[in-house]
């Protein structure tokens, strides 16, 4: 365990030194140079490449030779938005290059649902670059934390530094102690929380079914919302190229008096939705979602 860690380490050093160099070119540098990383990667991981193909086709139903073709393109996309973040969290670029390297769609509905004083959770998922979609926000004058998770392969408070350079506030989700406090603390002052829900839980969770497979799905967003009545946005990528376009949907329906898992169970399918109907922009090849049996 100790060498995988030390390995994994040595592997975002050596990303982060790239982006901090590549990033001197701007956010269109970074475009151009994250695509090809992209396909390199794609090409370098021929075993889990077949077996990804394989689970896409089965998940979605389509002939192997397509998933084949969005897997390809959901890596060049994905590392190209891995490339971006970690120049934007070494200060390599501004958060005026960031902002400007992004169009969000819907800000209407993001208005009604802070209208409504309790506080917004905008639902993202690894579809592309959702911090700089709040970085974004934030230039626009909305007020928006991003919730993180510290990962063991990356130094303590690199997501916290690198999230507070952009203009954003940070929460931590652990210890959940902390975090639960202060996300309610921004609900409660009217604030925006951006929290990532498609990733299955390694511990704990609410089963749901997402993608063909059952999963522990994160229970936080849906929890928050019954708690103090904030809305739920869904915050959906629908576009690449040359910018990230982004699309607010109006707030999700929720049912305050229901099951936490009909509410974990309707805000998954509203991801599996947007995956299904964008599949080549979702990052298949960095969840957890591969590693678990089909249900069936």
């Amino acid at each position: 365990m100790k060498l995988r860690r030390r390995y994994r380490r040595g592997i975002f050093h050596g990303l982060k030194l790239v982006a901090r160099l590549l990033g001197r070119g701007g956010m269109d540098a970074l475009r151009v140079r994250g695509h090809r990383i992209g396909l390199w990667h794609h090409r370098l991981t021929p075993r889990k490449r077949h077996r990804l193909q394989a689970q896409i086709a089965k998940a979605l139903d389509l002939p192997l030779d397509h998933s084949a073709r969005l897997l390809r393109e959901a890596y060049r996309v994905n590392d190209r938005a891995i490339l971006e973040i970690l120049a934007m969290y070494t200060g390599t670029v501004s958060a005026t290059d960031v902002a400007a390297g992004c169009v969000v769609d819907g800000l209407e509905n993001l208005d009604q649902a802070l209208a409504r004083e309790r506080g917004v959770i905008m639902l993202g998922m690894h579809m592309g670059n959702g911090v700089a979609m709040c970085t974004h926000l934030a230039t626009l004058g909305y007020p928006v934390a991003v919730i993180y998770r510290e990962s063991g392969k990356i130094p303590t408070d690199f997501f916290r530094d690198g999230i507070s350079s952009l203009g954003l506030d940070a929460i931590p989700a652990v210890p959940a102690s902390v975090g639960v406090r202060r996300m309610l603390k921004a609900l409660k002052e009217n604030r925006i929380l951006f929290i990532l829900m498609d990733q299955a839980t390694k511990q704990g969770g609410t089963p749901a079914l997402f993608l063909g497979k059952r999963l522990n799905m994160p229970p936080g967003p849906a929890e928050l919302a019954r708690r103090t009545g904030a809305a739920v946005v869904p915050a959906l990528l629908t576009g690449v190229e040359p910018r990230w376009r982004f699309r607010l949907d109006p707030a999700a329906e929720l049912d305050p008096e229901g099951e936490l898992s009909e509410n974990v169970a309707n805000l998954t399918a509203i991801m599996q939705r947007h995956i299904e109907s964008e599949p080549q922009w979702w990052t298949w090849h960095q969840r957890r979602w591969a590693r678990h049996p089909f249900a069936d």
